[in-house]
Order: structure tokens, then sequence, then C-alpha cells
């Protein structure tokens, strides 16, 4: 009998036509634990489409490097989901939740992702693999490979990282860059030894490195722009916003009695799940719906958002934030779940 219970890897991958920027997005069929490479901030909405659409649960979101072309949504995702961002320990951004050494790996259900230093286009540049498949970033790209001519670039560190570290792999290996710019989606190990004009066939380092030294490209457009946010982890939530890790629906319950007219308990479930159940003198605002009520938010003193574990009320949160609003306190470790277990008052 097939064991319907047997994990799955599932893989989609997304792409930024302004920066031609792949995204890759991958989760256990069963556990939906997943994570994302390379979220590009102006696809937030979209991305966190496909992670609710899913139902996965985000454990990681990790950029190959510091981008130079494009502005990560890593800090944006982290808040909305509880994500850990991670990249290459050489990246130095003080933001990041976990810094990668060389073979650290990062679990998603009954799968791993395998991190793999591979500096030269920048010193953080780190390539992943899982299931047949790397993800290089900027390093080696289909038919080429990531420029050194900026943010620590190295050809000699380039030319070993790929022929060291990544042309190792089996022939059938599956090759997933950071860009393209020509339509092209992926690549295999074999084809890039045999076929990439720059590092392919019997390529030496010293003509490798006389073509990277003579590239003579200009600057990526949003250079300036996007290496300071990235260093940031690509997003800073406005000043004044309140988001107290710490607090539970249990402080909820002790404050209850106790708010003024100007402060209020919204629940952005569902109106089944509210209409089942929910904190006395809540607000019913489901998530997606914010929008239309953001004046009515933005008009009370402190707002404490809630749902049924803390996953809806931290994406709110996240939205609302990057409308400015920096009188929400953000339930996001606890929900409803808690509230009655705890056996605490509740309207129907």
């Amino acid at each position: 009998m097939k064991n319907i219970n047997k994990s799955s890897f599932v893989f989609r991958q997304l792409f930024d036509r302004d920066t031609g920027t792949f995204t890759y997005l991958m989760f256990d069929s069963v556990t939906k634990e997943g994570l994302i490479i390379d979220p590009v901030k102006e696809q937030f909405d979209r991305n966190l489409q496909f992670i609710e659409e899913l139902g996965v649960e985000l454990k990681y979101v990790i950029d190959t490097h510091v981008h130079a072309d494009h502005v990560t949504s890593a800090g944006m995702l982290r808040q909305a989901t509880g994500a850990k961002s991670a990249l290459g320990e050489n990246a130095k951004v003080e933001c990041a939740d976990i810094l990668l050494k060389d073979g650290d790996e990062l679990e998603f259900g009954r799968f791993g992702l395998r991190a793999i230093s591979t500096p030269g286009h920048t010193d953080a540049c780190t390539s992943f693999y899982t299931e047949g498949r790397l993800f290089t970033g900027d390093s080696l790209m289909i038919r080429g490979c990531g420029r050194t001519d900026f943010q620590q670039g190295d050809p000699e560190k380039l030319f070993e990282s790929i022929t060291q570290k990544l042309f190792i792999f089996p022939d059938e290996t599956m090759v997933y860059p950071g860009h393209d710019y020509l339509g092209r989606t992926a690549s295999c190990i074999k084809e890039e030894k045999a076929f990439n004009p720059r590092i392919g066939g019997e390529q030496t380092l010293e003509k490798f490195v006389q073509i990277m030294n003579n590239l003579d490209l200009p600057d990526p457009k949003r250079i300036d722009e996007a290496v300071t946010m990235n260093l940031k982890c690509g997003y800073s939530l406005p000043l004044g916003h309140v988001n107290e890790d710490n607090f539970t629906m249990h402080d909820l319950h002790q404050l209850l009695d106790k708010l003024k007219p100007t402060e209020r308990v919204i629940d952005v479930r569902t109106p089944e799940e509210y209409n089942q159940g929910h904190v006395p003198g809540s607000l019913n605002i489901p998530m997606g719906n914010e929008n239309e009520f953001i004046e009515e938010i933005r008009s009370y003193d402190k707002v404490f958002l809630h749902c049924h574990s803390g996953l809806r009320a931290q994406t709110v949160f996240t939205m609302l934030s990057m409308q400015g609003l920096g009188n929400i306190v953000c339930i996001n470790s606890s929900g409803m779940a808690d509230w009655k277990i705890a056996s605490f008052p509740v309207e129907q």
C-alpha cells in the first residue's frame, strides 16, 4: 500500500522581471515547514500570498549574499511569518538571525539545505544544496558567473569556488542561479562545465582572471540603496512601533478590565472563527481587510492584535507598520487557543 503520509519536496521558482532575480520557495509536503531564498522587496505581497495559500510554515528567509541590484524582503518576511533570516557569516549583517558557516545545514521537515561558502562575487556569497539542486546565487549563473569588480569581489576566489566547490557535484545536479536576463530558468553542472564561456571547458585561472578584470560593466543602478538596505535586512520598522515579543494573551487578560476607551483589542481571524468565541469587547477585522479600517486603527492610542496562534497577527502587524502605524502591540506568540485553554471569559 502506498504511504500517503510520506513527505515530498515541493519547489517553486518565482521571478522579478525588473531585476531579473529568481526567488525560490520550497517546503515539506507533510509538515509544511519551508524556506525561501533571495526574496525581492517589491514582490513581498506575491511571495506572502504563495506562502499563505500553500500553507507553508516558513522557517527560514535566506539571502545568498548582500545584493547590490535589489532590496531583499528578508526583514519583512521575518516580521510577517516569524521565520529566521540567514546569510553567510562573512556578510556581517547584524540584524540576521543566523550567520551560516560552510557546511551548516538548515532543516525543514525531513529535508535539509546545506550551505556552501562560494566567495568571489562577494566575500559572503553562499550557495545552497538540497534534493539534487544547487542554488548558486550570483556565483555560478547559466553560461556565466557573477562579476568581481566590487563588494570584495575576487576573480581568483570565484574561480576556486566554482571549480572546487560547485563543479564537484554530479553532472546531473540542477543549477538554479540568482539571476538570468535571457529567459533561461535552470541549467545543470554538466552543461556549465561544458558550455559556460567564462569558466567551462578547459578554462585556466589566468584566462578567467583576465576575462573578469576586463568586463568593464556599469555599476548596478540601485547599488547605493540596495547595499545599504540589505545590510539592514532590507527593512526597518518605523520609529515608534510597538512589538512586544513577550506580550501574551495572559497579559492581555490582566489588562482587559483596565483598557481605556482609546485602546482596543482587534481579532484578525475570520468572522466564522470570531463568532465561535472571542475576547470580550474585541473588534473583528479579518486579515486582508485591515486597509479598509486603517484610519480607525490609527485613531486608537494602542491596539492589541491577536489571532488563533500568532501568525496572522504578525502578518497584519507588518502590513500596518509598513504604512507608518506605531500604536500596535502584536501578540505573536499566542492567541485565542491559549485564551480558551486558560478558561478566560469568551463572548459569542
